[in-house]
This record gives structure tokens, sequence and C-alpha cells, in this order.
């Protein structure tokens, strides 16, 4: 059978006294270096989440940034096409106008050295007639 003697509760005390020391001096500090590792994952987690967010809405910002930066290009682009036409206009005017005037000019120009031409043809008629009668009749006039 069994017998009891003071040894055995001597080692349930040990037992228990090794339990305790344990506890206190591996458990509970293993214990709280887990949780405060896990505080700081969460805490890392909360700020990588936070960073997250603000690089979300940096990136967004910048995207309407960039499409307000293009919608002010492309109007610029228009103002500049609208400007390009309206010289182009009125250099072609300016341009038609002075060959309007130049065409005046060389048509009074023209005009006047065919009255020239003429002048000088009605005061030589008496003698180109009769090289005209000379040519036609073989003969003096």
């Amino acid at each position: 059978m069994l017998s009891f003697d003071v040894s055995l509760i001597v080692q349930i005390i040990e037992a228990l006294l090794l339990a305790i020391i344990l506890n206190y001096l591996l458990l509970k500090p293993v214990t709280r270096i887990f949780e405060e590792r896990k505080e700081r994952f969460m805490g890392l987690e909360n700020e990588i989440s936070r960073y997250e967010k603000m690089a979300g809405s940096l990136v967004e910002k910048y995207n309407q940034t960039l499409q307000e930066a293009r919608m002010e290009g492309l109007k610029k682009q228009e103002l500049l096409k609208e400007e390009a036409r309206r010289l182009e206009r009125e250099t072609l005017q300016r341009v038609m106008k002075e060959i309007e005037e130049k065409k005046k000019t060389w048509e009074e120009s023209f005009k006047l050295e065919l009255k020239k031409v003429r002048e000088e043809l009605l005061a030589q008629k008496e003698a180109i007639a009769e090289i005209i009668i000379e040519k036609l009749v073989g003969r003096k006039a």
C-alpha cells in the first residue's frame, strides 16, 4: 500500500513554491514582453494605417491638382490657338489690303502708261499712216 510521509508534503510545497517562483521570474516577464510587443505592433499597424490614409489623400490631392493643371493647360492652349487664328486673320486682311492697294497703284500706273502710249501713237498717226500707205502702195504719199 501507499504510505504518506513528510517528504511528500515537502515535495508538494517545493513544487508549489517552484511554480510561484517560476511564475514571477519567468512566466510574467515573458507574458509582459509579449503584451508589450503586441501593443507595439498594434501601434505600428495604426501608424501604418494612418500613413496609408495620408498617402491616399496625398495621391488624390496630387491627381486633382494634376487634373486642374491639365484643364488649365488646355484652356491656355485653346486661348493661344484662338489668338493665333485672330492674328492670322488680321495678317491676312492686312496683306489683302496691301495687295489691293498695290493692284490699284499698278492699275493706275498701267492706265497712265497706256494713255501716254496712246497719246504718242496719236501724235505719230500721220507718220504711221504714211508708212502704212507706203508699204501697201509702194510709193510715198
